[in-house]
């Protein structure tokens, strides 16, 4: 403590110095080490800790305490631009890590605010110049390097003799507690949900997924933009982390990643082997040889979830469903916040299982989804088509420059000057934005085709008697409304007769009624529809409606 001071001696006071210190460490929220702050307030206050002179050294050079480094070398890897909030301020900083190499090793950089910003556009493999620096201990209690206030980060033309490749990874079964710097490559044998929480009245993400290669398995934990991207990743995937750590948790060393870490998917890897997921098993195949597997199946019936308590005093839920696949049928039993899906579907939902494991149960073998499976509706082809580019529709009005118009693939516009009467049959060519063509051409047409009423007011049909492949109206309770993707909403619709699953893009409210228009569609083993319009239901003009339908109303 005494040596830290010595240098400030006559600038400022003993207590001054230890409070601006600790201010320091605070502002970067833990991100910066004692000796990392004593350097900075140094340079603020034009206090020189050592070495008078720029010095220009290679990486093996450096010790903890040197200031004003010039040194040149390659980039091998880089991070994004991260942000945070100074808790002393409230004001937001910047941070980005670069890991610098040259012929005697490699060294991290840190560097801040309008210095992280401007280093963005560096690349790996790109050879620079770090001007003014100074050596501290960082993360990890590793040696890095950060920038005075004169300092600077610029390309350079200087040759640097080092390959920039690939850190190597890891095995699995090497891993041991407290590795830091990790890289790890794997295929995906499980991946969970994504669950949001605040804390400290900031709001967070976390995912989990089980990596495995042929030396073993592990649990990866990922957190916020990371957890965010396992959306979009399915079993069997390659994935590596870079700069990752471990510790230990409750059933082993698992592995942890942070804001640093870089994350890829399926990438490109010489050499590579992996062990092969068994993926979309037949059910028919099915045995306890199968663990972490993936199925997909159509739902035949759902079972009320209840809940039972641990011998800790813990609750825990737990619900099941049954499945058939066109080869065999079988019972899933879901887990805790997994359970909670049970109430968004009906039978005949088409569902993709993943991270499931396959056990004896009290009635032959079953299938057990816990935190780390995944259990996702199939969503229908129908569900991501677009407008066609060309094709036959029905006038539905004219204005400012558009005809809106309705077809058996839904409703949509057609941007175009050519004005047509509230029925006409054309036929167009365009190109497609979303829900709009832009029409190179637009004629009339006389083939066989709907009505506009049979397209925009289609036969009311019962739930319990509905067919596959017909455009049809569809009144009901929306029982249960999930957002399965940004664009689509799986509904689980009741109307008195029956159940029925259904997809849309717009939002509905649980517990409303309303009338569909959409096309019914065939899963193999039941039938499922896809919205293509919907209204509210008003109690009293659906009275009218119905005693008009029955001929009681004049």
């Amino acid at each position: 403590m005494d040596d830290d001071y010595e240098k400030f001696e006559g600038v400022i006071s003993r207590e001054e110095f230890e409070r601006k210190v600790n201010e320091k460490i605070k502002e970067f929220q833990g991100l910066l080490t004692r000796e990392g702050a004593i350097s900075i307030l140094a340079s603020e206050l034009g206090v020189t800790l050592s070495q008078p002179k720029d010095v220009s050294i290679t990486i093996s050079d450096i010790k903890e305490g040197m200031t004003n480094i010039d040194i040149v070398g390659k980039i091998a890897r880089i991070s994004e631009v991260k942000q945070f909030v100074r808790r002393t301020t409230g004001t937001t900083g910047k941070i980005l890590s670069l890991e610098l190499a040259d012929e005697t090793g490699t060294i991290r950089v840190a560097l801040w605010d309008d210095d992280a910003d401007a280093a963005s556009t560096l690349n790996a493999g790109d050879t620079i110049e770090v001007v003014s620096a100074y050596a501290k201990k960082g993360l990890n209690n590793s040696l890095e390097l950060s920038l005075s206030r004169k300092g600077t980060v610029k390309r350079s033309d200087a040759e640097v003799d080092v390959p920039v490749k690939g850190p190597e990874h890891v095995e699995i079964a090497s891993l041991a507690e407290n590795m830091y710097n990790v890289t790890l490559v794997g295929v995906v044998a499980g991946v969970s949900d994504v669950r949001e929480y605040e804390r400290s009245g900031r709001s967070f993400k976390v995912c989990s997924l089980f990596l495995r290669d042929n030396t073993g398995q592990v649990r990866v934990s990922l957190w916020n933009k990371h957890a965010e991207r396992t959306r979009s990743l399915s079993m069997g995937d390659v994935v590596r982390f870079v700069g990752c750590h471990t510790k230990m948790g409750l059933n082993g060393v698992e592995v942890q990643t942070n804001s640093y870490t870089q994350f890829e998917t399926n990438p490109d890897i010489d050499g590579l082997s992996l062990p092969t997921i068994d993926a979309d098993v037949q059910l028919s195949e099915l045995s306890t040889d199968n663990q972490f597997f993936s199925v997909r199946g159509v739902v035949t019936q759902v079972y009320e979830p209840r809940s039972f308590f641990r011998d800790d005093g813990t609750e825990v839920m737990v619900g099941s469903l049954e499945i058939e696949d066109g080869t065999g049928s079988c019972k899933v039993t879901l887990w805790e916040e997994k359970a909670e899906i049970l109430s968004t579907l009906a039978p005949g939902t088409s569902l993709c299982l993943e991270g499931c494991r396959a056990r004896e149960g009290l009635d032959g073998l079953e299938i057990s989804i816990g935190r780390t499976g995944r259990v996702t509706p199939s969503i229908p082809d129908e569900v991501n088509q677009d407008v066609p580019a060309e094709g036959l529709a029905r006038v539905v009005e004219a204005k400012d420059g558009a005809l809106k118009v309705a077809s058996t693939h839904g409703r949509f516009t057609l941007l175009t000057d050519d004005e047509f009467e509230a029925g006409t049959l054309v036929r167009y060519a365009g190109t497609v934005d979303g829900t709009q063509v832009s029409a190179s051409s637009v004629t009339r047409s006389d083939e066989h085709y709907p009505s506009l009423d049979e397209l925009t007011s289609p036969p009311r049909h019962a739930i319990e008697a509905v067919g596959a492949g017909r455009l049809v109206s569809i009144a009901g309770l929306v029982r249960a409304a999930t957002k399965v993707r940004e664009d689509c909403i799986l509904l689980r619709v009741d109307d008195g007769t029956g159940t029925i699953t259904g997809y849309c893009s717009d939002g509905v409210d649980e517990g409303r009624e309303y009338a569909f228009i959409g096309r019914t569609i065939d899963n193999g083993v039941g039938v499922e529809f896809v919205s293509q319009d919907l209204q509210p239901i008003d109690a009293e003009r659906e009275a009218y409606r119905l005693l008009e339908e029955f001929g009681e109303y004049d």
